[in-house]
């Protein structure tokens, strides 16, 4: 309890709920079950809401359906062995239980990249040309997967703007330093995530713009095409604080908005491909990125693009025969990577790419713009 403090005034922890109500005698309370927050983010990760809604891109129709940020048919069955591929549990109840190690595991392609983000119209009409067509690098094509992996990020950080409130009784039982260290903690994940959130929406509004418009010129894009079939598939975005070598790009507390660079990857009846793409805007972050991994040498551009997404993206997802070859380097290399980006406060991960570190991965045949 803190002395002198009005018991009907607002609480310290920023709750907007009286004293006496949250946070008075918290250190004598019982702690709440693990299990139930748990259950309650999960929760907000299941929320039916169809990106595609109310934005001018039509009514929707058919309910929100489990719609999938990488392909199934097209992308993920092509890798998968016996149905399934492998994917890193990179959660902090799955670390508890692996004593704080990142676990890898099975997943069936049903299940694998999936969020409920569309209704079954808007998944039908607004991706019928990655899903039903080949990929071959067509504008429409390239600003139809930058939306949906936008709409995905933008879903995963409204989910989490849930967690403030999930872990405000986190701390019961605690004494007061404690109480208060955690309430900080939770209040600088808060902060930042509601700024990811607006740097999401921002580019979210830009290609939803773009796609009512059918503007080619809103994004760029830079496609590595491979002579087989990749043995991992992805998709996801993030905002790039650095470039491959460290250099800072973009300062978070200093720039009003963050830009993103936007992966993908499809494989086709053949061959395979590597799609990155960024806001045509001058100084793009995800333009410096990619004419770095251009002037790579071509052996090196495929391992630096798969490097670059482990450590940035959890949305990925790997061939079950490929990732159990991996030697030793190459697969303490994509833990630390993966790992790195694994924080409850949402910091940057940090952790260096190694590009001199060749994977097992089919030759580039060419890249080029669109």
């Amino acid at each position: 309890m803190m002395k002198g403090r009005d018991r009907n005034s607002p609480c310290w922890c920023g709750s907007g709920i009286k004293y006496k109500n949250c946070h008075y005698d918290r250190h004598d309370q019982t702690k709440d079950n693990p299990w139930d927050a748990v259950a309650k983010n999960r929760k907000a990760f299941q929320q039916k809401i169809c990106s595609a809604r109310d934005v001018g891109l039509g009514s929707c129709d058919g309910g929100v359906i489990k719609a999938h940020t990488v392909s199934r048919g097209p992308n993920l069955s092509k890798i998968a062995n016996g149905g399934h591929v492998m994917h890193y549990a990179a959660n902090i109840s799955e670390m508890n239980k692996n004593g704080g190690k990142l676990s890898i595991e099975k997943i069936g392609i049903s299940d694998a990249s999936v969020f409920y983000g569309f209704c079954r119209k808007h998944d039908r009409e607004l991706f019928s040309c990655i899903e039903n067509e080949p990929f071959a690098g067509r504008w429409d094509q390239c600003l139809a997967v930058a939306y949906r992996t936008i709409s995905r990020e933008r879903y995963g950080k409204d989910a989490v703007s849930n967690l403030r409130e999930i872990l405000r009784g986190a701390d019961k039982g605690m004494p007061l330093m404690q109480q208060m260290r955690l309430q900080g903690m939770i209040e600088a994940i808060d902060l930042g995530n509601r700024a990811a959130q607006q740097d999401i929406k921002a580019t979210f509004d830009v290609l939803v713009e773009a796609l009512v418009q059918k503007q080619p010129n809103v994004i760029r894009s830079r496609i590595f095409e491979f002579d087989s079939v990749l043995p991992f598939m992805f998709a996801g975005a993030w905002s790039p604080f650095t470039d491959l070598y460290g250099v800072r790009l973009q300062i978070g507390y200093a720039d009003e908005l963050l830009e993103q660079i936007i992966v993908s990857s499809f494989a086709g009846v053949k061959g395979s491909s590597i799609c990155l793409s960024w806001r045509d805007l001058p100084g793009a972050p995800g333009k410096a990125i990619v004419e770095q991994i251009e002037a790579l040498p071509s052996q090196q551009r495929g391992g630096a693009c798969l490097q670059l997404v482990a450590k940035h993206v959890e949305n990925i997802f790997f061939n079950i025969d490929w990732f159990g070859s991996l030697s030793d380097t190459q697969r303490k290399t994509l833990d630390r990577l993966v790992f790195s980006g694994v924080d409850a406060m949402g910091s940057p991960p940090s952790a260096q790419i190694s590009l001199d570190l060749e994977f097992t991965l089919p030759n580039l045949v060419r890249s080029y713009s669109v």
